[in-house]
């Protein structure tokens, strides 16, 4: 049971989050039907490099060879079809090209999505082997650690060992991935959806950096037992990606007014981590953040996180180097006219292993779920100071919750959304007033 307990514990925090609905190349457009060790002694493997050697893809190339979704689709049949926009200058962790998912609609709004994953900033992490296990398994230590699962031989972050992730072709991870959020009520084009005309936009997760990094670092890999330990490139590139995505999006959408910036786990520090960058790319309209499971809490692993990926910070937020919950604050300061959210659970079972929890099998399988808790009230705290920020919580140790905003069911009915601790309201009405600024809108715990 132990074993069974592991594997379906890793498979959902380095696979990515829970499903939001139901379980189920070039640059042109498709249709898709070191060791993790304590707090203390992380560090850095000897030849992660430097951030300056983090530098841009020559080949970053431009938007306006990118392509065109000329088969995306109108409104119409815009709930059923996406496309995959493969961007030339994209880099995924092995060096493939990414790309974005794309939905057109027929206002001027955009709705972005940022995908979930985990993260991963080492040899251990990344490219787990014989050369190195990953955190769970103690480096080796535990025999039940051969398994081949996330925590043991598998790295902590999605797509970051498949050398092609996401083709062109549309293909590779692109389909599974975007089965997990096609059937939320939040990206159908039905009237229950206040965000039904907006055009949606996917962006995908590979680099292992919650898509806010910029380096290249070199790690070892042991394929068995009698190979000799190989070099693995691994482009953490999620910020100039998500520059090309953003430069793409601006060649299709000439005038944005609204724009709502989303993401679970992974995605949601993704979009936090994000908001200014997204907030300079369109100047004329005004974004909203909806981060899922995904609390800007300080963990003692950030200066290795920052290390590792050269973490991209905001120019002007000169205390964005000491931890999240900096950048979080300086994020809703520094746009007072965004609503920013966040959906949380007291005990988070997946947040609390990748923040606090020491590299060893004993501290994976105790988290200390006392000092995530206490860091999310802190962080509620600074919240409630500010007018432009709420959260809504749930009791339990779950991860994501967004999919409980409501999903579209086979006989197209809609699930039930989950209730707000006192019952006086539930996500459903909370996210719509998020998104409109109309009727009650305030933190739930």
């Amino acid at each position: 049971m132990k074993h069974l307990t592991l594997v379906a514990l890793f498979a959902l925090a380095a696979c990515g989050p829970a499903p939001i609905g139901p379980t189920g190349g070039g640059g042109g457009t498709t249709d898709a039907g070191s060791d993790a060790g304590t707090p203390s002694d992380a560090g850095m493997p000897s030849d992660a490099g430097t951030p300056s050697d983090a530098g841009m893809p020559s080949d970053a190339g431009t938007p306006s060879d990118a392509g065109t979704p000329s088969d995306a689709g109108t409104p119409t049949d815009a709930g059923t079809r996406w496309t995959f926009v493969g961007l030339p200058g994209t880099q995924c962790a092995r060096g493939a090209q990414a790309g974005l998912g794309y939905n057109r609609g027929s206002s001027t709004e955009l709705v972005i999505f940022v995908e979930g994953g985990g993260a991963c900033w080492n040899t251990g992490t990344c490219h787990p082997s014989l050369f190195q296990w990953g955190p769970v398994c103690n480096y080796g230590s535990d025999s039940f650690c051969l398994w081949d699962n996330p925590g043991g031989t598998k790295a902590l972050a999605v797509n970051v060992e498949s050398t092609d992730p996401y083709p062109a072709d549309g293909g590779g991870a692109f389909p599974s991935a975007l089965a997990g959020i096609k059937d939320s009520l939040l990206f159908t084009r039905r009237a229950e959806n206040p965000l039904r005309d907006a055009s949606y936009v996917f962006v995908p997760y590979c680099t292992g950096d919650l898509h806010a990094g910029n380096a290249t670092r070199t790690y070892s890999f042991k394929a068995d037992a009698f190979s000799a330990p190989v070099p693995i490139t691994h482009h953490f590139s999620g910020a100039p990606n998500f520059d090309a995505y953003l430069a793409w999006l601006r060649t299709q959408h000439p005038t944005v007014t609204t724009i709502w910036l989303t993401g679970v786990s992974g995605g949601g520090y993704g979009a936090e981590l994000n908001l200014k960058r997204v907030r300079l790319a369109f100047p004329e309209a005004t974004v909203h953040l909806l981060a899922d499971s995904a609390p800007m809490l300080d963990s003692p692993y950030f200066p290795d996180w920052k290390t590792a990926w050269n973490l991209q910070t905001p120019a002007g937020c000169a205390s964005c180097d000491a931890g999240f919950t900096d950048l979080i604050q300086y994020m809703i300061d520094d746009a007072p006219s965004a609503r920013v959210a966040l959906l949380a659970y007291t005990e988070d079972q997946v947040i609390t292993r990748f923040f606090f929890s020491a590299g060893n099998t004993n501290a994976w399988l105790t988290p200390p779920y006392a000092t995530y808790t206490s860091n999310l009230v802190a962080l509620e705290a600074l919240y409630d100071a500010r007018p432009n920020a709420k959260d809504f919580r749930l009791a339990g140790q779950e991860h994501v919750m967004l999919q409980k905003y409501g999903v579209v069911l086979a006989d197209g009915g809609i699930s039930a959304p989950v209730s707000s601790p006192d019952g006086g309201t539930n996500l459903k009405a909370w996210v719509d007033a998020w998104v409109t600024g109309t009727g009650p809108w305030a933190s739930q715990r």
